[in-house]
């Protein structure tokens, strides 16, 4: 039983304490290290939106004109976070085949769901799993580890599988996400506030990011053997390079002149205590 190392909702996020230390880093905190989507995903977002909406911005004092103009592409990240916790939180639970209250606006991204599921013939071992490296300190939450029988195949694969819903699909990099989890050392088996212990981490055959749209679903088998892991690791370290590299510059050097002056006013000092 361990009661120094547990996970802890907070808001719509994990914390993680690992051995008594709070605030653990998470795999998708180590991933920060990457440089993202390139500079055109953002900018050309907001261009489109200030064209679309032409003439009612048109309308508006420039300064609450500028305000929306600069804040669309954040608001569009804002809107599909929170659709997003609201497809998982729905996808755990018809995963484990509990009925759900489904909102109309995502009853789309909910048929998709269940069509995988169905489709794949998934069945859960453990949904939202609590891993942890005590080896590289860090922590994260999988969505699902399981079995799934492909569509004509006769064997079961062992998976271990992340929902997406992002509007232009998923990235490569959700393969470090996945890797991260797949050679985590253990397992908790409860969350704060509840006995539990340190179990194995689920074997898995393929590790899957299944994209979830409101028109239908893709599903994408991701590598992540342990050279992936490696490159998960070293992105984490150029994550701390560049946090910690502002610390490494020192004060400026003062001019020469400045230095020359200094000299000479000390020279002058001792010749008249002569």
């Amino acid at each position: 039983m361990t009661a120094t190392t547990f996970r802890r909702k907070s808001g719509s996020y994990w914390t993680y304490t690992l051995d008594g230390v709070p605030k653990i880093k998470g795999v998708t905190t180590m991933m920060k290290g990457l440089s993202g989507p390139p500079e055109s995903y953002f900018t050309k977002y907001t261009a489109g939106h200030a064209v679309d909406n032409w003439d009612r911005l048109s309308q508006m004092p420039p300064s609450a004109r500028l305000e929306e103009i600069a804040g669309a592409t954040r608001q569009r990240f804002t809107e599909a976070a929170v659709r997003g916790t609201a497809v998982h939180k729905l996808a755990e639970a018809l995963s484990k085949g509990e009925e759900v209250t489904v909102p109309d606006h995502l009853r789309g991204h909910t048929e998709s769901c269940i069509a995988f599921l169905d489709d794949y013939d998934v069945q859960p071992v453990v949904t939202e799993a609590a891993l942890f490296s005590r080896k590289h300190k860090y922590a994260g939450s999988a969505d699902l580890f399981g079995t799934a029988r492909k569509p004509h195949a006769q064997s079961v694969t062992r998976i271990l599988m992340d929902w997406k819903t992002n509007v232009s699909g998923p990235w490569g990099s959700v393969a470090f996400q996945l890797a991260g989890y797949r050679y985590a050392d253990f397992m908790l088996s409860g969350d704060a506030g509840k006995a539990s212990e340190e179990l194995p981490v689920p074997e898995v055959d393929e590790c899957w990011c299944v994209w979830l749209r409101a028109d239908g679903y893709d599903v994408y088998p991701m590598h992540t053997d342990e050279t992936v892991y490696r490159q998960l690791l070293y992105i984490d370290q150029c994550r701390l390079a560049d946090e910690e590299c502002r610390n490494y510059k020192g004060d400026a050097l003062p001019p020469p002149e400045t230095v020359r002056k200094v000299r000479l006013a000390d020279v002058t000092e001792e010749e008249s205590t002569q």
